[in-house]
């Protein structure tokens, strides 16, 4: 046993499959001196002082298995080690749990072996994952088991071993008993505190039938391999999330790259935005371009939700947008056509809020059209009253064709800045309050002084150390401004 568990150092096990075996062997060893303490003779290599403190007790929660019989045991302990070696080399989860059924079925000499997974599929029939032969075979799905006996061990997670002829609860059927199965055993694979499914083997008459030592050795074997398989899950979970980490700070570095990093200074005006995502990625979207006639467009969008899908309509909008505005200059045909595209493209649950003002610097002119889109705030820099600018057809994507009015033209004077936004701004909360358009334009006042970088970090930090901080943002956020110089 000693160079048995030597030997397993070298295999790459976990601490609590290390631990598991240590236990299995110590029972094994305590075993083996009560033999000798009734007169057997001792290997040459088994000391007959004090053995390890370990109960033999079945019902203190050990696992025996042990039957005095010095070379079985021995070699069961060898074939536990030899299986945590093959199970932790299996190239993937199909590999594994093949392996994990084929190294069963030879464990305790069975004919057959089947794996189910936790749970019942739509007919509330038990899962059957993997099924075996003892030959290294893949038996048909419809090969004949006894459903009574899995869904009694799915549901009572106790295992069980019974022979035709003993115990009431063994009623095979027909077909079963047609193949002479003679014997089963089923046991609860359960790994760290995860229910992963079950192992059934079944003999027929002619192979020998199953004994309570073989039974408590296949539960000592369904510990193992739950412990591998469960570790296998958690490994690749880690793997599958790193790797979606991965994708997602791609994603996120490809679509900050897709707004505008500095501010856009064109005669007499600044044009500059922010977006905080809620998520690795997000739906809110601003963009300042050059339109059909060399006029400046400026836009600010919200995509439905926020992650993944959201960026990638986000993308796509601004891709239409920025192709349809080099032959067109008007605000509602540009989210006309946008609109078309987006809902032939994208998903009947998918749509997107956008306002788009296309500013003349030479007349100091604008005009606008709003898709569903929290309404921007004109601060007049003379008054210092705050206009609206109003909601001019629904959210793009909702139906293929829609229209959209223009409003305007209006005038920016000297100092008047136009603050666009997202609902993840206004909507923040702080208890059952929403932030609200009020507070916005008291920050959009109070900040008007500074610069138009300034000016949206106020907003937007103002709005945030109101709801609480940072942690208590639950949507993207994005602030833009349009600000004519004084």
């Amino acid at each position: 046993v000693r160079e048995l568990l030597e030997a397993a150092a070298s295999y790459p096990l976990d601490d609590h499959a290390r631990t598991l075996l240590a236990e299995h062997s110590s029972a094994l060893v305590v075993a083996n001196k009560s033999d000798l303490e009734n007169g057997a003779d001792a290997p040459p290599d088994l000391p007959r002082d004090a053995p390890p403190d370990v109960p033999l007790d079945p019902e203190s929660g050990m696992t025996m298995y042990v039957t005095g019989d010095v070379y079985k045991d021995t070699e069961r302990i060898r074939s536990l080690i030899e299986s945590l070696a093959d199970l932790t080399s299996a190239d993937d989860t199909e590999d594994l749990l093949v392996r994990m059924v084929d190294r069963a079925v030879a464990s305790v000499g069975a004919e057959r072996g089947l794996l189910f997974l936790s749970g019942s599929d739509e007919e509330g029939k038990p899962v059957l994952r993997v099924a075996r032969s003892n030959k290294g075979a893949d038996l048909p799905r419809q090969a004949s088991w006894s459903t009574n006996i899995v869904q009694g061990v799915l549901e009572s997670r106790e295992a069980v071993c019974l022979k035709v002829g003993e115990g009431e609860s063994f009623d095979p059927s027909q077909s079963m008993v047609d193949q002479s199965i003679r014997a089963v055993m089923c046991v609860p694979l359960v790994g760290r505190s995860e229910f992963l499914g079950v192992m059934y083997v079944d003999n027929r008459a002619s192979a020998r039938t199953f004994e309570k030592s073989d039974l408590r050795f296949f539960e000592a074997y369904g510990e193992m391999l739950a412990v591998v398989w469960s570790n296998r899950n958690a490994v690749e979970e880690r793997i599958v999330a790193a790797r979606m980490k991965q994708d997602l700070e791609l994603a996120r570095d490809i679509q900050q790259n897709l707004v505008p990093e500095e501010p856009l200074r064109i005669s007499g005006y600044t044009m500059v935005g922010r977006v905080l995502p809620a998520d690795e990625t997000g739906g809110d979207y601003f963009d300042f371009f050059l339109t059909r006639g060399n006029l400046v467009a400026m836009a600010i969008g919200d995509v439905s939700g926020h992650g993944m899908g959201a960026a990638l309509v986000m993308s796509a909008s601004r891709a239409y947008l920025r192709g349809f505005s080099e032959h067109e200059s008007a605000p509602g045909i540009i989210l006309r056509r946008v609109n078309r595209a987006l809902a032939r493209d994208t998903a009947d649950d998918m749509f997107m809020s956008m306002f788009v003002c296309v500013l003349n610097p030479d007349t100091r002119e604008f005009t606008y059209a709003n898709a569903g889109h929290t309404q921007p705030i004109l601060l007049r820099a003379e008054t210092g009253e705050v206009e609206d600018f109003h909601v001019t057809g629904v959210a793009l994507g909702v139906e293929e064709e829609m229209e959209f009015i223009d409003r305007g033209p209006f005038t920016l004077d000297p100092g008047d800045i136009v603050v666009m936004f997202t609902d993840g701004l206004i909507e923040m909360r702080q208890g059952d309050e929403q932030y609200g358009r009020e507070r916005v334009a008291e920050s959009a006042r109070k900040y008007q002084g500074g610069t138009a970088r300034e000016m949206i970090e106020g907003i937007t930090d103002d709005a945030i150390q109101w709801a609480g901080g940072q942690g208590a943002r639950d949507d993207d956020l994005t602030v833009a401004i349009l600000r004519a110089k004084s």
